[in-house]
């Protein structure tokens, strides 16, 4: 009879205990979602973000944080949370604590699938107002940048080697995006005649157009409403300036570097000239985090990748 009453008593502390490590891996998983959204402010707003979740969700535990890297520098947030185990008879046979323990690591990635390869600069712009993102004069630069692609089968960043088929995916999407672009980072504008690929691409990604009033309304005062967030005409765009000089225009005679400065939401509208030329709406600014957010979306989200 003790045996079998020391084995009702184990069973009801294993059910206990697991219960409650699923309550601190949600919590982990909660926490490092939260830090990661706030990654692209700095590493503090991270860990307090990812602690002030934790603590939402479960009570006196201990939390830990790491920073590491999935597809960009720093990206990633790992949270591990650590409690001591409610016992109920487990006490009885041993003094030894019984601790449960989560972990979770989180990545920002951009909004929208990702930024689509094309920068319009850091200059004022009015919404509503359609303005050409891309112009290809088969002139030195054109608008469109050289960003790192993202590849969903292999889960890994790959280079742009400055042929179309990349820059071509990009626009596309689905199984190639671009990898997180971030606030600062510099990016090489692509050179060349792109007005082929840009065609085809922009046909791929949205066979038929709508007009833009069917993806966002604009009110006379205050936010855009965005009626479709997940249309192929609503992307994000890297807002950038040119790295030698900090201006808000192209690199002149060549190759060059833009440096990002921001984010902005634009809807497509379609493209001139068999693709010489690519309009778009523009929406509004988007906010670097979700904290931040007033009314358009972020431009980073987060996902758990581990």
């Amino acid at each position: 009879m003790f045996a079998l009453l020391g084995m009702c008593a184990l069973a009801i502390d294993v059910g206990s205990w697991y219960q409650q490590k699923r309550l601190v891996a949600n919590a982990a998983d909660a926490g490092a979602l939260a830090g990661a959204a706030s990654l692209p402010a700095d590493w503090s707003a991270a860990t307090t973000a990812a602690g002030s979740e934790v603590t939402k969700n479960v009570a006196g535990a201990t939390v830990t944080y790491t920073q590491s890297t999935a597809f960009v520098p720093g990206d990633s947030i790992t949270v591990t949370v650590t409690r001591p185990a409610q016992s109920y008879f487990a006490n009885i046979i041993t003094k030894n604590p019984v601790t449960v323990k989560g972990v979770a690591t989180a990545t920002m990635m951009n909004a929208g699938g990702g930024v689509l390869p094309w920068g319009v600069v850091d200059k004022p712009y009015v919404p509503g107002q359609t303005y050409p993102i891309y112009i290809d004069g088969s002139t030195a630069n054109n608008g469109s940048l050289r960003l790192a692609a993202w590849d969903s089968s292999t889960q890994t960043c790959v280079g742009d080697n400055g042929g179309a088929a990349i820059y071509n995916a990009e626009i596309t999407g689905g199984q190639i995006s671009t990898c997180p672009v971030k606030v600062g980072d510099l990016e090489p504008v692509k050179t060349g005649v792109q007005a082929g690929p840009t065609r085809q691409a922009v046909d791929a990604r949205c066979p038929s157009m709508q007009p833009a009033s069917s993806v966002v309304t604009f009110p006379g005062v205050g936010t855009p409403t965005i009626l479709q967030p997940a249309s192929c005409q609503f992307v994000l765009l890297p807002t950038v300036v040119d790295d030698s000089t900090g201006l808000p225009s192209w690199p002149t005679g060549g190759n060059g570097n833009m440096r990002v400065t921001g984010f902005s939401w634009w809807v497509i509208t379609g493209y001139q000239q068999s693709g010489k030329e690519v309009d778009a709406v523009y929406v509004g600014v988007a906010p670097i985090t979700a904290s931040t957010a007033g009314g358009l979306p972020a431009a980073y989200v987060a996902q758990l990748t581990g």
